[in-house]
């Protein structure tokens, strides 16, 4: 029997998360599953295998430095122990703290695999990043048996901004279980919510209320759309720190009958079939889910251009040498528009970014433009025909079993 452990620190709400979900759940059932997680007391998706835990059920304390290194140390001791008995072929860790971790635990029983969901280029803002991850990373990731890269561009930036070894580091894009999502779609949608969505045009957004997804400069670029098409109303799906600065932003854009905040949804495509635009203002991401899945459900997409994700999954095509497009872009799989500053604004007066102004434009022509709907529409069902999960699977598995000579640590 072939054995493969999985490490990441929860199974509860985030990409990453429902990303592991997806791949264990459609793993070839000759592999036994194991996952170390650090606290089991809330799973919020699905998993095959065994959930193994570090027992901290502490919460996590975001930047706090001291956390990290307590979660650290403790989940290498851990991870010792299981190599050492577990007689796995490969240990799998995501996100950079399992990672590190991951690492250091050591490679002499079992294959060591990275796997890298998002930019630690733009990540290095944050105080643990530029003085703990990033630093880290730079020494002890080329030490890896393989570096699974989200995106390409996720790809590109490791080689070049971190220096690691191009031969090391390999793209597996997300999967999803279509049917699954198709599946789920059809659930009924609570009652209050139908009726505040029957005979609008629905814009719709999904993701963590967090600096990095930007959904302030989509509302901003909203007062623009609620004035030029007057049925229009945005529906935003997640919840997370910023959701007080958006909540005031949006009264004081005096759009509260124009915004609908749903929180946190286990079920999210049962919304998201009511969608006329799926939009994502995202500043940085890695592969983005939230975009990735409205392309699974067919809906037509517009995202900014952040490049890592945005143009795999919209605008293949377009080269990735070119910098940043400076306005709208109608590409093979969806619309791009130019990133916006990340520039949060207090006051609903100043007058928006011409990136803002070119997000707006988007969005009402596709709201007043049923053909250019119909038209991605289509499109965005014929992308996601090439995200399915059993394409992915296939690329886990070969990483897991290519041999690689090298020493052992």
């Amino acid at each position: 029997m072939k054995k493969v452990l999985f490490v990441i620190s929860y199974l509860d709400k985030g990409g990453t998360e429902r990303a592991l979900s997806n791949i264990t759940t459609h793993f070839p059932r000759e592999w036994d599953i194991d996952i170390l997680v650090n606290d089991n007391s809330v799973i919020d998706y699905p998993f095959r295998g065994n959930i193994l835990t570090l027992g901290i059920t502490e919460k996590p304390k975001t930047g706090s430095v001291v956390f990290q290194l307590k979660v650290l140390v403790k989940r290498i001791k851990r991870l010792r122990q299981l190599k050492m008995r577990g007689n796995y072929q490969a240990c799998i860790s995501f996100l950079d703290s399992a990672n590190v971790a991951n690492l250091l635990s050591g490679k002499r029983y079992c294959r060591v695999i990275l796997s890298v969901r998002s930019s630690l280029k733009h990540a290095s803002k944050l105080p643990q990043y530029k003085y703990v991850v990033n630093p880290l990373a730079r020494i002890l990731y080329n030490h890896a048996d393989q570096i699974v890269a989200v995106s390409e561009e996720v790809r590109t930036e490791l080689v070049n901004y971190l220096g690691l070894q191009s031969e090391r580091v390999v793209t597996i894009e997300n999967g999803y279980d279509i049917d699954n999502i198709n599946k789920l779609a059809q659930e009924k949608l609570n009652e209050k919510m139908l009726s505040l969505l029957t005979g609008k045009k629905v814009v719709m957004t999904a993701g963590r209320l967090a600096e990095p997804k930007g959904q302030w400069h989509l509302i901003r670029a909203f007062t623009v759309v609620a004035k030029r098409v007057p049925e229009a109303v945005l529906v935003i799906l997640g919840t997370g720190e910023l959701k007080k600065y958006l909540e005031e932003l949006v009264k004081r854009c005096n759009l509260e009958d124009r915004v609908i905040f749903a929180g946190y949804v286990s079920n999210p495509y049962q919304y998201e079939k009511y969608a006329d635009v799926f939009v994502l203002p995202s500043l940085y991401e890695g592969f983005p889910n939230a975009l990735a899945e409205a392309v699974c459900l067919g809906l037509p997409c517009i995202a900014t251009d952040f490049r890592a994700g945005a143009r795999e999954i919209l605008a293949p095509e377009m080269k990735m040498e070119i910098k940043e497009i400076e306005s709208i872009v109608e590409a093979e799989y969806g619309i791009l528009t130019p990133i916006c500053s990340g520039i949060q604004y207090a006051d609903a007066k100043e007058p928006l970014e011409q990136s803002e102004r070119f997000l707006a434009d988007a969005i009402c022509g596709m709201l007043t433009d049923e053909s250019k709907r119909k038209f991605y529409g289509q499109k965005s069902s014929m992308r996601g025909e090439r995200l399915k999960i059993e394409t992915v699977i296939d690329k886990w598995v070969n990483v897991i079993e290519e041999s690689k000579d090298g020493e052992r640590a």
